[in-house]
């Protein structure tokens, strides 16, 4: 019975973490396209008020389930060893990529003017957070694919090293229209 609940906290870790994603997307988009200011501290209040509670949690709630899960079932094997190291750095990329440039532009954002200046719209439109939420979503991706099938060691490696490159050709494709956006925006 506690293997269940346990195994049930684990899955709703991994559902808090993809609503949390996609709430970071939704609020990334409603940024990038931000040209006043009131207009970025809505989508900024909106995402990272939200993600930066949610993400958190539903890391601890996956990681903690998980080890037990791991503790419980045999010990550690070559697949959850890579995904737990996965997991962690799936966690610093968000901090790195997406939590630190974040908080560098809140104040600026605060200390902004109408219509937003070019620098600070710039900094929403940074490529390393679009890059850093394709990353992490490809490696939740892949970790559930090693949850699932739970393959060797190697194979686990090169899933996760595929589920990086295609989180970065992802990020770092061209999306249609997104070309002109801050010069349409900008006028």
């Amino acid at each position: 019975m506690v293997h269940n609940l346990v195994l049930f906290a684990h899955i709703l870790g991994a559902f808090g973490l993809i609503a949390a994603y996609t709430i970071e997307a939704i609020g990334l988009r409603g940024l990038r396209g931000a040209t006043r200011r009131d207009e970025a501290l809505l989508w900024f209040g909106i995402s990272r008020g939200i993600v930066m509670r949610l993400a958190p949690a539903s890391l601890g709630v996956i990681l903690i389930a998980g080890l037990y899960l791991m503790a419980t079932s045999g010990g550690p094997r070559g697949w959850s060893i890579v995904a737990l190291a996965s997991f962690v750095v799936l966690a610093l990329v968000g901090a790195f990529g997406t939590g630190m440039p974040m908080a560098r532009i809140r104040p600026a954002i605060d200390g902004a003017a109408d219509p937003l200046p070019d620098d600070v719209r710039s900094a929403l439109r940074d490529r390393i957070l679009l890059l850093s939420l394709d990353i992490r979503l490809a490696m939740a991706v892949g970790i559930l694919f090693l949850m699932t099938l739970k393959p060797s060691a190697l194979t686990s490696v090169v899933v996760i090293v595929l589920a990086i490159a295609v989180g970065l050709v992802a990020g770092l494709l061209p999306a249609r229209g997104r070309r002109n956006e801050f010069r349409t925006a900008a006028g």
